[in-house]
C-alpha cells in the first residue's frame, strides 16, 4: 500500500508538471519555425523588383559575398535607370562604391562615388552630393593620400558653404579632423574637431558633441583625459576581390 501511494504521488507530481509546463511547450513549438530560419532579413521580399535586388545585394554584403551583391545592385541600378529615378541611382552608385572599398578596389569604389555625386547634382541634392564626395575623401584618407582628401573634403564643404548646420557638414569636418590627425597635422585637427563639435552641438547630438569634447581635450593633452580613439577604416579587413 505505502508503494502504491509512493507511486500516485509520483504519477501526480509529474501529471501536475506536464500541466504546468504545456504552455510553454505550446509557445516553443510555436516558434520553431523561427529559429530554423537561417535568412539575415525574414521580413517578405519586397514587390517591388528594384527594392528586392537591393535587399538581396544588402544581405550578399553583409555576408562578405561581394560580386554577388554587385550583380544585385547593378539589377537594381538599370531597373533605377530605366524609371529615371535618379534618386536612387545616386544612392545605388554611392552603395556599389561602398562595396568597392570593403573589397579594397580603390578605383572603382573612386569612379562609384563620383557616379553617385553626379547624379545627386542632377535632382540637385547638394547634401547627398556633398555626403558621396566625402566618402571619396574618406577612401583618400585611408590611403593616407592626404592631398587628394584635402582637396575633396574641401570640395564637399564648398557644397555646403551656406552654413546650414546638418549632419553631413559635421561629418565631413569630424573625418577632416581624422584625416590631420593621422598627418600628424594637429593644430588643424583641433580646429576640425571643433567645428564638428559646435556643429554636433547646433543639431543637439549630445553623442557627437561628447564625442568631439573627449577627442578635443585628448589633443589638448588635458590631465586626467583619457580616450583610446582608433582610426576608422576598412584596413583590417580580408581581400575581396569582385569580377
Amino acid at each position: 500500500m505505502k508503494r502504491f501511494w509512493n507511486k500516485k504521488k509520483v504519477m501526480l507530481a509529474t501529471g501536475f508538471a506536464l500541466l504546468v509546463a504545456m504552455p510553454f511547450l505550446i509557445i516553443s513549438e510555436k516558434r520553431l519555425p523561427m529559429l530554423t530560419d537561417n535568412t539575415l532579413n525574414p521580413y517578405p521580399e519586397p514587390e517591388d523588383l528594384a527594392a528586392s535586388y537591393i535587399q538581396k545585394a544588402s544581405e550578399n554584403y553583409f555576408y562578405r559575398e561581394f560580386p554577388q551583391a554587385s550583380e544585385n545592385y547593378r539589377k537594381a541600378l538599370a531597373i533605377y535607370e530605366e524609371r529615371k529615378d535618379i534618386h536612387h541611382v545616386a544612392t545605388t552608385y554611392n552603395s556599389l562604391a561602398d562595396l568597392y572599398v570593403w573589397a579594397r578596389e580603390p578605383e572603382e569604389a573612386e569612379k562609384h562615388y563620383l557616379l553617385a555625386a553626379q547624379y545627386h547634382a542632377k535632382i540637385p541634392d547638394r547634401l547627398g552630393q556633398a555626403d558621396s564626395i566625402k566618402e571619396l575623401a574618406d577612401l583618400h584618407m585611408e590611403l593616407e593620400n592626404f592631398k587628394k582628401a584635402e582637396q575633396r573634403y574641401i570640395e564637399s564643404l564648398n557644397l555646403l558653404k551656406d552654413g546650414k548646420a546638418n549632419r553631413v557638414l559635421g561629418s565631413v569636418h569630424e573625418s577632416m579632423g581624422h584625416m590631420y590627425w593621422k598627418a600628424n597635422r594637429i593644430p588643424l585637427a583641433i580646429a576640425s574637431f571643433t567645428h564638428a563639435r559646435d556643429t554636433f552641438e547646433a543639431l543637439h547630438y549630445n553623442l557627437g558633441v561628447e564625442h568631439m569634447t573627449n577627442v578635443l581635450n585628448r589633443l589638448n593633452k588635458i590631465p586626467n583625459t583619457r580616450h583610446n580613439h582608433a582610426l576608422r577604416g576598412p584596413s583590417d579587413s580580408e581581400d575581396y576581390a569582385i569580377h
